[in-house]
């Protein structure tokens, strides 16, 4: 094992922590947080700066995973030895992956919380379901399953 070596392991670790820091916040949002918050409403005030501590989180791992992520793309498909097998699946993940980075960013910015109004009509209740929370958490755990594929297939 020479020192690039150890330096990937690294980025991988790093990108690895990354990835459990944000999936696993969710999934304490919303088995834990969430009920708890439904039985004994919080205090507004109490309740945003959970939801800026959370969102600095989310946006501190985005950046860590889009740096690494990068990094580990370059390193693995430059080492020649990379079937189109792999690429394919790679490309998956990133494409899930980018759309839990687009969500967050973009549609979800200023709201951590599934409001789903009964007046509303069924495409935005669409809508809702797949940009909100629940389906972040769901994509991060297939994007979980897909790296374990990725490192079978490596």
């Amino acid at each position: 094992m020479n020192l690039l070596d150890v330096i990937l392991l690294l980025i991988r670790w790093i990108h690895a922590i990354a990835a459990v820091s944000w999936v696993g916040g969710g999934i304490f949002y919303l088995i834990v947080l969430k009920p708890a918050t439904r039985h004994a409403p919080l205090d507004p005030t109490i309740a945003h700066r959970i939801a800026d501590d959370f969102r600095n989180l989310v946006y501190s791992v985005m950046a860590i995973l889009l740096v690494t992520g990068i990094i580990l793309f370059t390193s693995k498909l430059t080492d020649g030895n990379t079937s189109v097998i792999y690429v394919l699946v790679l490309s998956t993940k990133i494409i899930l992956a980018g759309y839990m980075f687009f969500v967050v960013r973009f549609l979800r910015s200023n709201q951590y919380c599934e409001i789903v109004s009964r007046n509303s009509g069924w495409l935005i209740n669409l809508k809702l379901k797949l940009t909100g929370p629940t389906a972040v958490v769901v994509i991060g755990i297939v994007v979980f399953g897909i790296a374990d594929l990725l490192a079978l297939l490596g």
